[in-house]
């Protein structure tokens, strides 16, 4: 039986609604909080989980797009908005980055005069409710980019609450106003990292990359290891959609063997399948020749 993604959607979704809710009244509360006590690390912090609140309502929509039925048109549905989703999430949350540092950069030459007490109790609020979200999407976190894409944001936003409280209890006890903008400057490195780590894993998928954690030359060799099958070439894996990866290629078999080429794929697709996971298999079957060889050890995978 093959992986169950519309079940693992539903579930996903369902977390990423109750992590949109309490995102928003973070977003709300944070704000407001940093607003009036002039910090801009809790202004900053707010910043960042408004774009998780994106992040989880365009999540949504992929989730809900990834459920539709395959058409003529699109073979493979519409897996791949998910991917889109998390490169626009990933690239915005480094411009808001970029902003944040340079907001810290200006505030480092003239400081206001922050209020410590209410800025640690909100970012108090804040992280006790970041801490909920991780919690809440740490299941889902290894089936789907995107609400991975939220756990890391939410992850960063705990961080983020951490360095505002520290920061407030700095103020009060030391008057040190020039802390709350190094504290921003801090979370906007945190949200950079979150957000490269995102661009770099949605873009090597769209560049149909093979997965980080599968070896081509392992996979050829387990290929291989197949009864009747002689050689391996032209071997491309690449990722669909989160835990959907495909594979295609040439495999070589002897020449009085070709009619069981069926049965030789099939036994390949399920090997394949058992050992990484990879639930489309695409192989052309054909007859070992010296001239195959040949170009075979002539060339890479």
């Amino acid at each position: 039986m093959g992986l169950d993604l519309s079940a693992s959607s539903r579930n996903a979704e369902k977390r990423l609604w109750i992590a949109l809710i309490v995102s928003t009244i973070i977003v709300i509360v944070e704000f407001t909080g940093g607003f009036l006590g002039q910090s801009l690390a809790l202004i900053s912090d707010s910043g960042h989980v408004l774009t998780d609140v994106l992040a989880v309502g365009v999540g949504i929509l992929t989730l809900r797009l990834g459920r539709k039925r395959h058409t003529a048109r699109r073979t493979f549905g519409y897996h791949r908005a998910e991917i889109f989703a998390a490169l626009i999430n990933g690239s915005t949350l480094i411009a808001v980055a970029l902003l944040i540092i340079y907001g810290a950069y200006l505030r480092l030459q003239h400081p206001p005069t922050v209020q410590g007490p209410l800025v640690l109790a909100i970012a108090s609020v804040g992280l006790l409710g970041n801490l909920s979200i991780a919690g809440l999407l740490s299941r889902s976190r290894g089936t789907n980019l995107n609400v991975r894409g939220v756990f890391l944001h939410t992850v960063g936003d705990a961080l983020s609450s951490v360095a505002v409280i520290v920061s407030s209890l700095i103020v009060i006890f030391t008057g040190y106003q020039g802390i709350d903008p190094l504290a921003a400057a801090i979370i906007g490195v945190l949200i950079m990292l979150s957000a490269y780590r995102l661009v770099r894993d949605s873009t090597n998928i769209l560049l149909e990359a093979t997965p980080r954690q599968m070896d081509l030359e392992t996979i050829a060799k387990t290929i291989g290891s197949v009864d009747g099958v002689k050689g391996v070439h032209d071997l491309h894996v690449w990722t669909i959609t989160s835990g959907l990866y495909a594979l295609s290629g040439h495999i070589t078999v002897d020449a009085n063997m070709i009619s069981d080429g069926p049965k030789i794929v099939e036994k390949v697709a399920s090997r394949l399948k058992e050992s990484f996971g990879i639930e489309h298999v695409t192989l052309q079957v054909e007859k070992e020749t010296l001239e195959n060889i040949q170009d075979h050890e002539a060339s890479s995978i």
